[in-house]
């Protein structure tokens, strides 16, 4: 199963999934058109773009499974994406037949007011709407992870400056990531409780320096808050200094320079 974001949603990703045995629930890209209306008109991929098919959906519509879930069939399209070869286009089906759903958050504080979603289940009586929609909303969990490693543990700013060398730095970050995660899930094992309220930095700690003697049962559980929201600012001010996008060598003979002239 793959739950991901807009920038998987295409025809070419989910037909590949497909052929590889794996289900997915992606989110509709924002250029992507769905109307639950049924019997709705559909623009054929060998149309182009124009004003008098703008908001036309490109899917085929099937059958309508509840108010705003329904089974289209998505048309393989006529250009190739850039990372796709033109044979590997070739060899995908022609239609895809998919789950459209679409669901509204009402929970305060939340940026997104509905989500719509694109699945390969298609059983509405075993995988609900609702359902589906908590499934994505775990992908967050993505995001958070992404903030541990750029965050916390300052993989924002790489110090290498060959591509070798930075290849490097980002294996031993990916390497000592795993291993704060597999701390995580054997302290999360001896405590009973789900490995995302372990918190990462006490394990980041413990792994940094075991021979404290705190044992791994120990370590701090963050409280449940699935719903939490956070405001979207800086904490701190940035500074007004232009960046850097000269060598320094070059910059100090700027500086010497003017000093001179002056």
């Amino acid at each position: 199963m793959l739950v991901a974001d807009r920038g998987l949603c295409s025809y070419a990703h989910l037909a590949l999934l497909v052929q590889a045995g794996v289900h997915a629930v992606l989110r509709v890209g924002a250029r992507q058109m769905v109307d639950f209306t049924p019997g709705r008109p559909f623009v054929r991929p060998s149309v182009r773009r124009t004003a008098a098919v703008k908001g036309v959906p490109r899917s085929r519509w099937l059958k309508a499974l509840g108010v705003h879930d329904q089974l289209v069939a998505w048309l393989k399209p006529k250009t190739c994406p850039s990372w796709l070869t033109r044979e590997a286009l070739a060899g995908l089906p022609e239609t895809l037949v998919l789950r459209e759903v679409r669901d509204h958050i009402g929970r305060p504080g939340f940026r997104t007011r509905q989500i719509t979603l694109v699945t390969t289940l298609l059983d509405a009586d075993i995988y609900r709407v609702a359902d589906l929609a908590e499934l994505y909303r775990q992908r967050w969990q993505v995001e958070t992870a992404l903030a541990h490693l750029k965050t916390t543990m300052r993989m924002d700013v790489l110090h290498c400056k060959t591509v070798s060398g930075v290849l490097k730095e980002l294996t031993v970050f990916a390497m000592v990531y795993n291993l704060v995660r597999m701390v995580m899930c054997q302290s999360a094992m001896l405590q009973h409780i789900a490995v995302e309220r372990i918190s990462f930095l006490d394990a980041l700690r413990w792994l940094g320096a075991p021979s404290t003697g705190v044992p791994l049962i120990a370590l701090i559980v963050n409280p449940a808050r699935p719903y939490r929201v956070e405001p979207r600012v800086k904490k701190r001010r940035p500074k007004s200094f232009p960046f850097m996008v000269k060598p320094r060598q070059e910059l100090r003979q700027q500086l010497l320079q003017q000093e001179l002239g002056g």
